[in-house]
């Protein structure tokens, strides 16, 4: 099966120093992969790249086989709009309702209306397992966990071929963590979406994911099956693990 999102040699240089300097990883459809790695390795810096927000300076980003940085902007923007994307935190607009909230990309899209806006909201509150009751509600109402909730459902709302999982563990108690995670796990299974989870949360990673790509020192030092994660034989990953030196 080819992959749905495929990085090659991704450098992103910023005032004058290699973030990146030679990135590659892909996922298949259906598949979850983590890209781990230290504070200050990069990850935020691939993901941002990845998703036009940061120029990158070389590299390609294929996203069902259209390559986003070649591209003219108007087939990039459109390759980009395959993908969703939950926000760590959450990241909900506090001044509009959880519907709106989760509706947001649609309400600002040709051919939908508010109407079909609403009710694709409520369709995706079911789907992750959220009273069709919170629709009227405002973010600053619900749990950590429910807005986390609420922020997958927005992910999910215009049907994405590759979800971005940023930090979703990041402030909830284990138990939000695992309903999280198993919500996470199904709904790739369930929409056979490729996702990729940026997290620093070793048991999630575990639970949720196929495969584990480790930046180090800009470029993926080791990449392998998430069973394959405690006998790497990659040291900085190792201590990674061990949390030490």
């Amino acid at each position: 099966m080819s992959a749905a999102l495929e990085i090659s040699d991704l450098r992103v240089v910023l005032g004058g120093r290699d973030i990146l300097r030679r990135v590659q990883f892909s996922a298949r459809p259906g598949e979850t992969i983590a890209l781990l790695g230290g504070s200050g390795t990069g990850k935020s810096v691939t993901l941002k790249a990845i998703l036009g927000l940061l120029p990158a300076t070389a590299g390609s980003v294929r996203i069902d086989g259209v390559d986003a940085l070649a591209e003219p902007s108007a087939r990039a923007s459109e390759a980009r709009a395959r993908i969703g994307m939950l926000f760590q935190g959450g990241a909900l607009f506090d001044s509009l309702s959880i519907w709106e909230n989760i509706g947001f990309r649609l309400l600002h899209a040709e051919g939908f209306s508010r109407a079909e806006s609403r009710d694709r909201a409520l369709e995706m509150l079911d789907a992750v397992g959220l009273d069709r009751a919170l629709a009227e509600r405002r973010p600053a109402d619900l749990s950590g966990g429910q807005q986390k909730r609420a922020g997958l459902a927005r992910a999910l709302a215009a049907e994405p071929e590759v979800l971005f999982f940023d930090e979703p563990t990041t402030g909830l108690d284990p138990l939000s963590a695992g309903r999280i995670d198993a919500l996470m796990a199904e709904t790739v299974d369930r929409t056979g979406a490729t996702a990729v989870m940026i997290t620093h949360d070793l048991a999630s990673v575990r639970r949720v994911c196929q495969r584990v790509a480790f930046l180090w020192e800009g470029e993926i030092g080791w990449e392998g099956p998430v069973d394959q994660l405690d006998d790497s034989g990659f040291e900085p990953l190792q201590a990674f693990l061990r949390g030490r030196d």
